[in-house]
């Protein structure tokens, strides 16, 4: 063999070993990537945030998998995961929705989950769908109604509309605390309070594309002409809901300032801030044209961002399962989050509940139930449209409730363009 094909032939070898070594860092930091640093949650239900992060550690200890959750402020959470979704390199990879409208808006993002182990266990017709394939883990079931403070308020005495005005009325002129409160946040100021109107309705879905169509106009339906009178009779005999929060109103509600409020089960999760109230709450249904039911519905859907590297939806999915079916998952869904699961292998003790779960629970097994018709409204309309003309109710007191029912009805009209 010449000196010249020696050369070359040693040159081919080091090339090739060269190649061999490159190869096999490159399949050793495949390996590195191939494990999730961790997963990331970016959720709407600001009530169960703390007690999630706590979940992420129990799991991490458990699993060795490191979740991470993102905080929001709740508001303008469809905004703000519509924003993180874009963009693919910092996006979440467990997400919420809630159903409806803006699910449907998301739903390019979600990962099928019909494979899923935990499928089998939820509760018929509560998991999130799309052309009969899974898409959404419910949460739970939840529902709201008029909590009020047994002390202060007799059921039997609020069961109309007038009923519920007088009663305010009557508890300003005493002065020692007021009849009710509403806050600020969008949905407790009037998405919650409107949604009474619409889901007492024959056919809320029927109704609310004559809403949108201008077919139908809210000033003009009976029951949104007694919510435009409780809507002044809460500006004119109780605190301005602008100068309320969330937190104040709870407040109020534990140390007796009020009498009621307009809200969920989910706050019994606040109340532990409260152990030395010796208030005693319960819910009842709003009274608005006489309803005798609750409002029971899935708030919100599970959903893995399908966008994000395989290892990572395997992962999230990982800890969904978890989620709905190891010992801790579960005591966190029904200790911690106080949440009623939709899940046929999570059992409940009803002794152990407190009475706004129970008040739910009951009206869930019975069925004398309302549902929400919020996730059909155009997305967005109740931050953008809905609460601003409520917000301007309360600073304009020349404005009077028909005045609000009709900007809101026009309201429906113009944001319906884009769904």
């Amino acid at each position: 063999m010449s000196q010249r094909t020696r050369q070359v032939l040693e040159l081919f070898m080091s090339i090739i070993a060269i190649t061999l070594v490159l190869v096999g860092c490159g399949s050793k930091q495949n390996s590195v990537n191939n494990k999730p640093a961790k997963v990331t949650i970016f959720q709407s239900k600001v009530e169960i945030t703390d007690d999630l992060k706590n979940l992420a550690k129990a799991y991490e200890k458990e699993t060795g998998q490191k979740v991470e959750v993102w905080v929001t402020t709740g508001d303008d959470y469809t905004t703000q995961v519509k924003t993180k979704l874009s963009n693919r390199n910092s996006s979440p990879n467990l997400f919420s929705t809630g159903g409806g409208q803006e699910s449907a808006q998301l739903r390019s993002y979600m990962a099928d989950l019909s494979d899923q182990p935990f499928v089998k266990d939820i509760v018929k017709g509560r998991a999130l769908t799309y052309d009969g394939k899974i898409y959404g883990l419910p949460y739970s079931v939840e529902g709201y109604g008029l909590i009020y403070n047994t002390a202060l308020v007799k059921p039997s005495e609020m069961t109309s509309t007038d009923q519920f005005i007088e009663y305010l009325k009557t508890a300003k002129a005493q002065g020692k605390y007021t009849g009710f409160e509403l806050s600020s946040e969008t949905y407790f100021l009037i998405a919650h309070m409107l949604n009474n109107a619409f889901a007492i309705q024959k056919d809320p879905a029927a109704f609310l594309k004559d809403v949108e169509s201008g077919k139908v106009q809210l000033q003009n339906v009976p029951a949104f002409k007694e919510l435009g009178q409780i809507y002044e009779a809460i500006r004119e005999y109780t605190k301005n809901p602008m100068s309320v929060k969330y937190d104040d109103q709870i407040g109020d509600l534990m140390s007796g300032k009020t009498a009621m409020v307009n809200q969920g089960m989910w706050i019994n999760t606040m109340l532990k801030d409260y152990k030395n109230s010796n208030v005693k709450l319960d819910m009842m249904p709003f009274p608005l044209t006489g309803n005798k039911k609750l409002n029971v519905s899935v708030p919100l859907y599970w959903n893995v961002n399908k966008n994000k590297p395989a290892n990572e939806v395997k992962a999230s999915e990982k800890f969904l399962n978890w989620l709905v079916t190891s010992k801790t998952g579960q005591d966190y869904i029904v200790n911690k989050f106080k949440f009623i699961p939709v899940y046929t292998n999570i059992k409940i003790d009803q002794s152990k509940m407190d009475s706004l779960s129970l008040a739910i629970y009951k009206a869930a097994q019975s069925g004398n139930t309302m549902s929400a018709s919020t996730s059909a409204w155009p997305v967005g309309a109740i931050d953008t449209t809905f609460a601003p003309i409520t917000e301007k109710f309360f600073s304009n007191k020349s404005m009077t409730g028909q005045d609000l029912m009709k900007e809101i009805s026009a309201g429906f009209v113009s944001t319906a363009k884009s769904k």
